[in-house]
């Protein structure tokens, strides 16, 4: 009986300290390659530059407003790819540099190269990030003694 009655009190025990237990929530994560994998769309772009000051081309690629509605498709290992709304296609490889608050969403063109043979590429400070949702943040030099930014919301497929 004594047997039982411990194993009653370490199943109740156990259970009791795994529900009151803090656990990551699906909001406000880590960035890490995992939550960032998938299927994604740019469903927001807020330009904040200086008054006068035109964006013309973002990621050598076309005007900001071209990648609104842009699917991003990243692979976990890195590879991935952008499609714009006209159906022009960039294959990229992708990955996040530095941790926490500090932490990048990086990606290259590779234009048909190997991702070691390409030297340039693009660096957005992450922002928020759910399961459902990041936000990327391009700094953008205006020339001025103030900087400039573009933001894209990316909402999961």
């Amino acid at each position: 009986m004594k047997k039982a009655m411990r194993v009653l009190f370490f199943i109740a025990a156990t259970t009791f300290f795994i529900s009151c237990s803090s656990s990551k929530t699906a909001t406000n994560l880590t960035p890490t390659a995992r939550d960032l994998a998938g299927k994604w769309t740019i469903s927001d772009i807020a330009v904040n530059v200086p008054s006068g000051f035109q964006v013309t081309n973002v990621f050598d690629e076309a005007p900001y407003a071209d990648f609104k509605g842009s699917t991003w498709d990243l692979i976990r290992n890195g590879n991935g790819s952008f499609t714009l709304g006209n159906g022009t296609k960039e294959n990229i490889y992708w990955s996040i540099y530095g941790k926490g608050d500090n932490a990048q969403f990086q990606f290259k063109k590779l234009n048909g190269q190997k991702a070691r043979n390409v030297e340039e590429g693009y660096r957005l400070a992450l922002g928020p990030i759910s399961s459902n949702s990041f936000i990327a943040k391009s700094a953008i030099n205006t020339g001025t003694d103030s900087t400039g930014s573009i933001t894209y919301t990316f909402t999961r497929q």
